[in-house]
């Protein structure tokens, strides 16, 4: 993974066999940002398990290519990155929430640091409703 800050963008390149969501965590720790929107992910994954809706996750175990985008918060004092993506491939087409996904090739992503203060808490009411990732965002002060 190679990250670069720009004024108040971070651009990201993870490589293959990179797993995508912690290492946007590391590049997000590592540039300092604690709140932001994640305005393009594109590239290419060789696996990826997503949330398609509330209970029911798919794991494909295949070349996919991906678009996505989403936001940096902060969860027990480190980023929790939101990340959706459209995937999809000769198989077929997936749109859901990235749980976990390994690069094929290389995978670009583009991060706008936010002054908007974003904090998630754990929500119990969001467990019992069989929310797979029950951390609900809390808006909080300008940074």
């Amino acid at each position: 993974m190679k990250a670069k800050k720009y004024g108040r963008e971070v651009a990201v390149l993870l490589e293959e066999d990179e797993e995508v969501i912690s290492s946007l965590v590391e590049a997000c720790s590592s540039e300092g940002i604690t709140s932001g929107t994640i305005l393009s992910c594109v590239g290419a994954l060789k696996s990826a398990r997503l949330i398609l809706r509330k209970g029911l996750e798919k794991t494909i175990t295949q070349h996919l290519e991906v678009v996505g985008n989403g936001n940096i918060s902060q969860y027990s004092g480190k980023p929790f990155v939101h990340l959706h993506l459209a995937a999809g491939s000769e198989a077929g087409s997936w749109v859901g929430h990235l749980i976990e996904g390994v690069v094929d090739v290389f995978c670009e992503v583009i991060i706008m640091e936010s002054d908007i203060s974003m904090v998630r808490e754990y929500d119990e009411a969001l467990v019992e409703r069989g929310v797979t990732v029950p951390y609900k965002l809390k808006l909080g002060e300008k940074n």
